[in-house]
């Protein structure tokens, strides 16, 4: 059933209101989300919001914290998230690293106590749109793990996404976006699973002796772990990807696996900014990115991104359809905190009785 885009703002922002978020981060931390949906990647949507209510409620995130600058040296910063919501801190390193690379032509920026970053493709757009290239190695502060390294069958690592941004310019109807886990899938996607009762694809996960694990709830129940990007021929290669965003992210100011043990998790990160007209000219590189996709074009291939794009601009201006799962999560957060659920939301309202949140790990 569709929702309504503007109503469903509305409504994410009056459930962040609840938890105790101040008006303006409300707004802020609800309009990613609900991009996130529109472009259909509920995993990082709506769907976040009971997760970050048990976040919430055990003092691993704080409504009410706003990052700040904690480190500036040149063209290098470091932004402290205070655990706060990281749709706030990824917002301001973004702005913080194009500002600073505008000017020397390249930046770093390191985040820690960054919480939940949400989905690293949106900073990756952001850079982009502001014409700057943008790489970032995003770890989980010690907490998380679910991914085995390669060879292995224990959960030592976490998902570690890592992200990257190009401008095309005008070359293309979107700039090159890639944003993706160093495991196989996302924890999020076993999660959708679990909720969706669907079976788990052999690749994806590893279990004593090596053995897949077919059933989400046996994963969720702590059994086995994710492999690493490329599964069990050549899982090296996404496991070498895994460790370097760990130490990027020790590096930014967070903590590594191994270094501690938490109950839950806090995104550490360093984004890396590019300005790319500092070796080409505009016009020059547009013509030439356009020129590449077009040689894909011939092979039926696309730029990453694209897709991405393409579904946005397929959906409604002023609509969007969620998952009944997400719905029904949302309808239960709703009764729990009181907060009343528009009638013309009848996809959340009308939602069965939901539990539990996609995992964004």
């Amino acid at each position: 059933m569709s929702l309504d885009v503007e109503l469903l703002q509305d409504f994410t922002e009056d459930v962040l209101r609840a938890l105790g978020t101040p008006t303006g981060s409300a707004a802020n931390v609800a309009q990613s989300l609900v991009a996130a949906d529109r472009l259909g990647c509920f995993t990082h949507g709506t769907g976040l919001l009971p997760l970050y209510a048990k976040m919430i409620a055990a003092g691993a995130l704080d409504p009410e914290a706003r990052p700040e600058l904690d480190v500036s040296h040149g063209s290098i910063t470091r932004i402290d998230g205070r655990n706060g919501f990281g749709q706030l801190t990824g917002a301001l390193a973004v702005r913080s690293g194009v500002d600073k690379a505008r000017v020397s032509g390249i930046s770093a920026v390191g985040i820690c106590n960054g919480g939940h970053l949400g989905r690293l493709g949106e900073w990756a757009q952001m850079a982009a749109s502001d014409g700057m290239l943008f790489m970032a190695f995003c770890n989980s502060g010690g907490g998380a793990r679910n991914v085995a390294p390669f060879g292995g069958d224990q959960r030592m690592l976490s998902t570690n996404p890592i992200a990257f941004g190009v401008p095309a310019f005008d070359g293309l109807a979107s700039d090159i976006i890639a944003d993706f886990a160093t495991s196989q899938v996302a924890g999020a996607v076993i999660q959708e699973h679990l909720l969706t009762a669907t079976p788990l694809h052999p690749e994806w996960t590893t279990g004593k002796n090596g053995a897949p694990l077919t059933d989400a709830r046996d994963f969720t129940d702590g059994e086995g772990a994710l492999l690493p990007l490329g599964g069990r021929a050549t899982g090296h290669k996404g496991y070498a990807l895994a460790i370097i965003a760990e130490i990027l992210g020790g590096i930014a100011g967070g903590l590594m696996a191994g270094e501690h043990d938490p109950e839950w998790f806090s995104n550490a990160a360093m984004f890396l900014f590019i300005d790319p007209l500092k070796f080409l000219p505009r016009e020059e590189l547009s013509q030439r990115i356009g020129g590449l996709a077009a040689y894909l074009a011939q092979g039926g291939a696309r730029l990453p991104g694209a897709g991405a794009h393409q579904r946005n601009k397929g959906t409604a201006e002023h609509s969007l359809e969620l998952p009944d799962h997400v719905c029904s999560s949302l309808r239960k957060l709703a009764d729990e905190l009181r907060v009343q659920i528009p009638a013309a939301l009848p996809g959340i309202r009308n939602a069965a009785d939901g539990s539990g949140a996609a995992r964004p790990w």
